[in-house]
């Protein structure tokens, strides 16, 4: 029974780490110092994880669901350009 208990808390930690990795993803990140900065659509929850300065506003955001599509820019008000990678 304790086997068997184990198996399914195994099992049920792995499904969440495998959902968390098909439903996790930085959103926004960059920007800082005139820096490059990208954000993306998110299907689904965009959650603020922290605030690099508290001048320069949010710096990195998570999705949590489906990204429906990116954004890349030279600065945070900069023109859009290419993503890498």
């Amino acid at each position: 029974m304790q086997r068997r208990t184990a198996l399914s808390i195994a099992a049920a930690a792995l499904g969440v780490a495998i959902l968390a990795a098909l439903l996790l993803h930085v959103c926004a990140d960059g920007g800082a110092m005139g820096g490059a900065y990208r954000t993306c659509e998110c299907r689904g929850l965009e959650l603020e994880l922290y605030d690099r300065m508290a001048a320069d506003g949010p710096r990195r955001t998570i999705c949590v669901g489906l990204v429906r599509s990116r954004t890349c820019l030279e600065s945070r008000d900069g023109e859009a350009v290419p993503c890498a990678g």
